[in-house]
């Protein structure tokens, strides 16, 4: 644990049980906006950042890293695409059936046969899969909890997507053929997100704006320690030099920046870090992502049927449930279907050939 820690290629990390680690932390800071119906009520844990705020960029630097390695490792669009779109579509439709035909008839004050047939309801399959709104706000449904929106946590997934676009993207214009061209990704995002605030300007940004500053810097940065990957190293007594530097930016618009080169310094260690009793954690099941998407609509549910239900109560009874859940979707829907990439990729690319691809002439010096 206190040598130095390389990252590796192949499947020897901790990247599964810390995704479940980063979903829990949202959980978490959900709990207390839902249990306190409050929604300035999450704690801090580092500065002005909550634990839903870091476990999602946490995510998004995982995210870079591991997305653009199934990019370069497959290189062809129609497999990567095929990954991509099996990994986030069949949980996603699932859930948003379960939000409405299982969980919407318990909350909604609607007769039955008119919240079925409420255009409100029948259009959340296409507002939610297209990500144009993805709260799924029900008619009539959730009127006595603080926040009347289902499944609030699926937002972020739109800019998870958009990243995968732009991987995509990057790889057919040839921006992936040199290491430096992934820094300068990240590079670019930085610069922007400390000159817009130092200027005054973010807060006049629409939210989706910035969102993709935000975003945009994490999932680069993983993106860069991908490209990198061969010559970075990693130790735990880094973590309390790279955390002191991020301190003395507190205040400025730096901080964000330096933060997310802390988290992940914390993900890329951990992730790789050679605990050999530990190693039975790599081959958990990924549930991670049910977690994400199933526990704002189950604490939600248990706030309307419990009002005084506080934050440590819905932690304990909503976690479970979410768990439960997420484990019968990681097994029967998102496992099942991604044993399916290959012949999926092949119907996406209409009877054509793979096309070659030498993955040698990618990230060179």
């Amino acid at each position: 644990m206190f040598k130095w820690v390389t990252i590796s290629d192949g499947h020897d990390n901790f990247f599964t049980p810390l995704r479940f680690i980063f979903a829990f932390m949202v959980l978490i800071g959900h709990a207390f906006i839902i249990g306190t119906r409050d929604t300035t009520a999450e704690p801090f844990v580092f500065f002005h950042y909550t634990f839903s705020y870091m476990a999602v960029n946490l995510f998004f630097i995982a995210s870079g890293f591991l997305v653009t390695k199934s990019m370069l490792y497959r290189g062809d669009i129609a497999e990567y695409s095929s990954a991509r779109l099996l990994r986030i579509y069949p949980a996603l439709a699932l859930h948003v059936l379960f939000v409405m035909f299982i969980m919407g008839p318990f909350v909604t004050s609607l007769p039955l046969r008119e919240f079925f047939t409420h255009p409100d309801f029948l259009s959340q399959p296409l507002k939610v899969l297209s990500f144009y709104k993805t709260e799924m706000e029900l008619p009539n449904a959730l009127e006595g909890n603080n926040e009347t929106l289902a499944s609030a946590t699926l937002w972020t997934l739109r800019y998870e997507v958009l990243a995968y676009i732009g991987t995509a993207v990057a790889f057919a214009l040839g921006l992936m053929r040199k290491k430096w061209m992934l820094l300068a990704q990240f590079v670019a995002f930085a610069v922007a997100w400390v000159a817009i605030n130092g200027l005054g300007l973010f807060d006049a940004l629409p939210a989706t704006g910035k969102n993709l500053l935000r975003f945009g810097v994490c999932y680069t940065l993983g993106a860069a320690i991908f490209a990198y990957r061969d010559r970075i190293r990693f130790h735990v007594l880094g973590l309390a030099i790279v955390g002191f530097a991020t301190a003395l930016t507190n205040g400025t618009p730096l901080l964000e920046v330096m933060t997310a080169i802390l988290l992940a310094y914390f993900v890329f260690w951990a992730a790789y870090v050679k605990v050999p009793s530990l190693n039975k954690l790599q081959s958990v099941s990924d549930i991670s992502y049910g977690i994400y998407i199933y526990h704002w609509a189950i604490m939600q549910w248990l706030n309307h049927v419990f009002p005084t239900m506080g934050p440590w109560m819905l932690i304990a009874i909503g976690a479970p449930l979410t768990i439960a859940i997420s484990i019968a979707s990681w097994r029967y829907v998102e496992k099942p279907m991604l044993s399916s990439k290959k012949s999926f990729s092949e119907y996406l690319r209409f009877g054509r050939s793979k096309p070659r691809y030498d993955g040698a002439t990618m990230l060179v010096d």
